[in-house]
């Protein structure tokens, strides 16, 4: 499916200087039922229009519910450099985790009203957040967002933008009562889902910019079996079209993968491939952060979050986002664009979409301001330096400026603390690990510490190791012989080399003796295959394996 240009300008913004303050654009406004469908003959109570601003309308319809008000004139003057975007979200009668945001909306210029699918109207997200299992008899009942977004200030101030639109803000809240209605206490007969607040935190005096922006995409859902504009792959393409080279673009882009069955694309990690004219300007991998963070905002209970704390390396390795938390809104550097046509393509190759379920919406737009968030860059080529009997070295590359890192070194497809040792890095992108245990098959995982910014980037892995064997091949000359072998009692070690240190092991890598003399006493062992490292005065060592009988 081709876009054709849907809107690009560029203007000297006249905006005057300005004292900076908080917008509360809404308060403790209501959300119902995203399944409560008006289409029907259904009508939502009276309180959800009268508990909402004055001026502000309500588009509901089957799969969303939006509350959506226009920002006078006074408060985009009162708007400076740096803005804020805070969310806080209340429980009521909804215990599902669903998609929710907010977008700034272009309307024309004096209209009062518009609907959700008015040809004129200019939309993008300004942040998507994901709603916890929450219930609102539990502590606590409100989950707090919040995304830094200076860019928006551009296109709030940008005169030849305002001399044709009107700039409305609409908070969505996608919920669903039907189940709480019955599992929560209190809840029967209601359709309301949560109660909201929004505000705009502006600091600094707004500095007039050459503002450039362009919506590309709001929630365009792609999936392989009904939304793709390449049959039978996972691919999104966006044309547009340039009048005039534009220098510095940024592509701000959120998506978000969903599909809560089984094997769903919830909980599978996939590679995002995000392309410019067929060349790739960015990859990710949506997730790659524990989601207990965020544990206590989920007090309903649900599919996601146990009666215990998981480990980091069990959310990584499957979870897309987590209940409760904010999509990140991802900013890609494009450079200096040229005059004429351009294509973006975002690919997810490996998208499944099991049982024909699921879907990723996408949002775009491009403009040449930045947004001023934080990004703690995650470390990438992670790899293993080398493995030698025991031991590993791990390095990656350090792709922002910090110099701490966090790894995380378990057994490959063992998901407990017990596997699990973190180890905290300084100064060099680097990190080793010694006296692994045998037969075992290792995965690491690194995040860089951005300390100035107090923040972490996501983990970046896993790698594998080798199945780690003692560092000899039994078809090696042996510098040693043992007997006798099957053994009873006393096993002798005969070698020409002095023999310094003997570690004994059972099958599962564990040692469960060690000894400094050529004769050792495995009467007291149980029966069955152990493995002898006999280390030497020389300091080389090799691997003798016993049976006890």
């Amino acid at each position: 499916m081709k876009k054709k240009l849907l809107f690009a300008i560029a203007s000297l913004a006249l905006a005057p200087i300005f004292k900076s303050q908080n917008i509360s654009v809404f308060n403790d406004v209501p959300f119902y039922s995203m399944y409560h469908y008006l289409g029907d003959g259904e009508t939502l109570p009276v309180e959800a229009y009268e508990q909402i601003p004055a001026g502000a309308i309500r588009l509901h319809a089957y799969e969303q519910d939006i509350i959506s008000r226009k920002l006078t004139s006074s408060e985009i003057a009162s708007i400076g450099s740096s803005v804020k975007m805070n969310i806080l979200l209340t429980a009521a009668c909804d215990n599902y985790d669903r998609i929710a945001g907010v977008n700034l909306v272009l309307v024309p210029k004096g209209s009062t009203a518009y609907t959700y699918n008015q040809a004129d109207i200019k939309r993008i997200e300004m942040g998507r957040f994901i709603t916890p299992f929450m219930n609102k008899n539990v502590t606590p009942t409100q989950v707090p967002y919040s995304y830094q977004i200076d860019n928006i200030s551009d296109i709030l101030h940008d005169s030849s933008l305002s001399s044709v639109y009107d700039f409305w803000i609409e908070f969505r809240a996608d919920g669903y009562s039907a189940a709480a209605q019955t599992q929560v206490s209190g809840c029967a007969n209601r359709t309301d889902v949560f109660r909201g607040n929004l505000e705009l935190v502006s600091s600094g005096s707004y500095v007039p910019a050459d503002n450039f922006f362009l919506p590309l995409s709001y929630r365009q859902n792609l999936n392989n079996y009904n939304a793709t504009d390449v049959p039978g792959q996972t691919t999104r393409l966006v044309n547009f079209t340039l009048d005039q080279p534009i220098q510095n673009v940024t592509l701000y882009l959120i998506t978000s993968n969903h599909g809560s069955n089984t094997g769903g694309e919830e909980y599978v990690r996939r590679e995002h491939f995000v392309y410019l004219d067929n060349q790739v300007v960015h990859q990710y991998k949506p997730g790659g952060k524990s989601c207990e963070d965020y544990r206590q905002y989920n007090t309903q209970g649900n599919g996601i979050y146990g009666t215990v704390a998981k480990p980091p390396r069990n959310w990584m390795n499957w979870n897309n986002w987590c209940p409760g938390d904010a999509v990140p809104n991802r900013e890609i550097n494009l450079g200096n664009l040229s005059a004429g046509s351009h294509t973006i393509k975002i690919n997810v190759p490996d998208a499944v979409f099991k049982d024909g379920q699921g879907y990723f919406p996408i949002s775009m737009y491009i403009q040449n301001q930045k947004s001023g968030q934080i990004i703690c860059a995650a470390p990438t080529e992670l790899k293993i330096a080398s493995q030698i009997g025991q031991a590993i070295n791990i390095s990656w590359k350090e792709n922002g400026n910090a110099n701490q890192w966090e790894t995380i070194w378990s057994r490959k497809n063992v998901y407990t603390t017990d596997y699990e040792d973190i180890h905290q890095i300084e100064n060099t992108p680097a990190d080793s690990k010694s006296n692994l245990t045998l037969n075992w098959l290792y995965e690491m995982y690194v995040k860089s510490k951005c300390t100035n910014e107090n923040i972490s980037s996501l983990w970046t892995g896993p790698i594998y190791s080798t199945v780690v064997k003692l560092g000899t091949n039994e078809t090696e000359v042996k510098k040693s012989s043992v007997y006798p072998n099957p053994v009873k009692d006393i096993i002798n070690i005969s070698s020409n080399s002095k023999v310094s240190k003997v570690g004994i092991y059972n099958i599962d890598g564990k040692m469960v003796s060690e000894a400094n003399s050529d004769k050792i006493d495995l009467s007291k062992f149980s029966s069955g295959i152990y493995l002898m490292k006999i280390d030497f005065a020389d300091g080389s060592s090799e691997t003798q394996k016993v049976i006890k009988r």
